[in-house]
């Protein structure tokens, strides 16, 4: 506890917490109290309060705050379908959430995995179970501040990376949802973001109204966050292929054979000229590689 208390000091420490405006979604009068005054008492003073979802939605197109706490069981609307709401205007651009990449953090009495897992598929940031004490409420705030994951926006998730930590793939793919991100980023390519930019500004320009210089910016965001995204993973690939090559080297020695050098030279040529927007080519050439060796060393093994 001492650990995760000083962590925590450490994070609220890189917050200006007087400037930092927080918008606390919560219907339960005492609990919204509560977590005010924990705000408060750590420094925060800019804060705001909506007691469903259709007064936090105002608030967040009028206020664009830094941080929503938001509590699960609201009447009406969610907080699970307020956040997917949020999250889905990455892709949809809509003005009621000037902010999809907003971070969250889920206050909710739910504490079953298939709960925190549902928040974390809607793009939750933190997940705080109630009831809480000041410094888990206070660690996850300010880890959703400070500790900021990549945003993803892909057609099967949209939200804060849900991997606390990425790497090099163990595997061919790290997890599940890297495929189906790949998979996105090839029927998404970068030539369908700047056509959906395009119709966009000759609509609005066509209907007479001013261009709506929000819905641009959501269109731009997603034309860079494709290109980063498939940038990414090129170069995980590459990666993954040149590690492939040296551990066939430090394996084999005098040994290698140079055809396999040579697969591994050309795979490396090609990954860096296939265009980003055909993944599973690049897929499919590391995928080669890891046969090629895992054969060659079952056939070391039996030799």
């Amino acid at each position: 506890m001492t650990t995760q208390h000083s962590q925590t000091q450490r994070l609220l420490r890189r917050i200006n917490s007087a400037t930092t405006s927080v918008l606390i979604v919560e219907d339960n009068d005492a609990s919204r109290r509560l977590v005010m005054e924990l705000l408060r008492a750590a420094g925060f003073n800019n804060l705001s309060f909506a007691r469903n979802a259709e007064e936090a939605i105002d608030h967040l197109q009028a206020q664009n705050p830094d941080l929503m706490l938001l509590d699960w069981g609201l009447p009406g609307m969610s907080g699970i379908e307020l956040v997917t709401a949020l999250r889905q205007a990455a892709l949809l651009p809509d003005p009621r959430f000037p902010n999809p990449q907003l971070p969250v953090v889920m206050l909710t009495a739910r504490q079953r995995a298939h709960d925190v897992t549902l928040a974390r598929n809607a793009g939750v940031n933190e997940f705080v179970i109630k009831p809480f004490s000041t410094s888990s409420l206070l660690r996850a705030l300010s880890s959703a501040l400070v500790k900021k994951r990549r945003f993803v926006v892909s057609e099967n998730f949209v939200g804060p990376d849900r991997r606390r930590r990425a790497g090099l793939f163990p595997g061919l793919l790290r997890r599940a949802e890297d495929a189906q991100e790949l998979s996105a980023l090839g029927q998404r390519s970068l030539g369908q973001e700047i056509n959906a930019l395009r119709g966009l500004i000759r609509a609005e320009g066509q209907s007479g109204t001013q261009i709506d210089r929000d819905h641009v910016n959501q269109v731009v965001m997603r034309l860079m966050h494709t290109q980063t995204v498939a940038h990414d993973f090129r170069m995980k690939l590459i990666e993954q292929a040149t590690q492939s090559l040296n551990d066939y080297v430090r394996l084999f020695g005098e040994k290698a054979e140079a055809d396999v050098l040579d697969v591994h030279l050309d795979a490396l040529t090609r990954l860096n000229e296939i265009p980003y927007a055909d993944p599973d080519e690049a897929l499919d050439i590391i995928k080669h590689l890891t046969a090629l060796v895992d054969k060659r060393k079952a056939n070391r093994k039996v030799a």
